[in-house]
């Protein structure tokens, strides 16, 4: 990564020029925009991660897009643009198209900010969160948590704000955390400082026959490790109830044909190895902020991984 000042804060987030559901760059986009008026504003240096996990072979780059239609963003952007054969290497179970969180721990690991926020691309950040981002009063060892709010997907999106937001008449669902662990709609807000994300090695990467509840095992995993969980009593906001949302009961009788996977005792720990992240792959700077990891066989964890399995109701832990 480029040697230049930290920022306060990294925003890591991942996807493809697929444009997923009909308006993923179009969510992106917006997205970003109304982020960083918001952060730039309250005057937080930030820098924003993008992962790009397999790619479309004959599209450009996402990454590349960002930079052409936001370049207000440019200077705080970095790319990471992930070899496709890292996608098949790391499937257990063909039907996952995108492995949201192994990306993202490719984005957490080279991220260089004091904390990082893990999160999604159409996640919108409120004021309550700006402020205390801007006060500089967040502590490490503190997994912060936000409320997400789904808003109706019928709204008009050309002047969000967040009077817009908070409007109750445009909510559809408040996602209410609960403590302690805190883990409903856990990916959209993942606040935690670098250290801790490293000392905890990421999102699990043991487990890689579902994506779903990933987010929510590693809220588990951060209480396990010793770290308090604290709701920040603010809320961030979503447009629309969630890909996952709108169909789960399409697959509610399938589970096992299901885009993300079937269900899985979420509550088990894991211990990812400490080449997380794909950290031994080959990385190539192909500009300034663009970082492209090219394939390894020694960046590949193993297929099956028993190191250590451990969770409610077992006594001991198994090596």
């Amino acid at each position: 990564m480029p040697s230049q000042p930290r920022p306060y804060l990294s925003i890591v987030i991942t996807g493809r020029n697929d444009n997923f559901g009909g308006d993923f760059n179009q969510r992106l986009i917006r997205t970003l925009a109304f982020n960083d008026r918001l952060l730039a504003g309250a005057g937080v240096p930030y820098e924003i991660v993008f992962v790009e996990w397999r790619p479309i072979a004959g599209q450009p780059r996402l990454g590349d897009e960002l930079r052409r239609l936001l370049p207000q963003i440019d200077e705080r952007l970095t790319t990471i643009d992930v070899d496709t054969r890292y996608h098949d290497a790391f499937s257990q179970n063909p039907r996952l198209e995108f492995h949201e969180f192994i990306a993202k721990n490719v984005g957490i690991r080279r991220a260089s900010g004091s904390y990082i926020l893990a999160t999604n691309t159409d996640i919108h950040l409120s004021r309550p969160i700006i402020a205390l981002l801007a006060r500089r009063e967040l502590r490490p060892m503190i997994l912060y948590r936000a409320t997400r709010v789904d808003l109706k997907t019928g709204i008009d999106t050309s002047q969000l704000d967040e009077d817009v937001f908070a409007e109750a008449a445009n909510q559809l669902i408040v996602n209410t955390l609960t403590p302690p662990r805190l883990t409903n709609g856990a990916g959209d807000f993942l606040l935690l400082d670098r250290f801790s994300w490293h000392q905890l090695r990421g999102f699990n990467e043991v487990y890689r026959v579902a994506k779903i509840h990933i987010d929510a095992n590693f809220c588990m995993r951060a209480l396990a490790g010793g770290l308090l969980l604290a709701d920040t009593g603010a809320q961030v906001f979503h447009v629309g109830a969630g890909t996952f949302l709108a169909q789960r009961g399409v697959f509610m009788n399938q589970p096992a044909v299901a885009p993300w996977g079937g269900p899985w005792h979420k509550q088990v720990l894991y211990e990812n190895p400490s080449n997380w992240g794909i950290a031994d792959a080959p990385a190539v700077t192909h500009g300034p902020r663009r970082l492209r990891l090219d394939f390894a066989d020694r960046a590949v964890p193993p297929l099956v991984s028993l190191r250590r399995i451990t969770g409610n109701g077992l006594r001991g832990v198994t090596k």
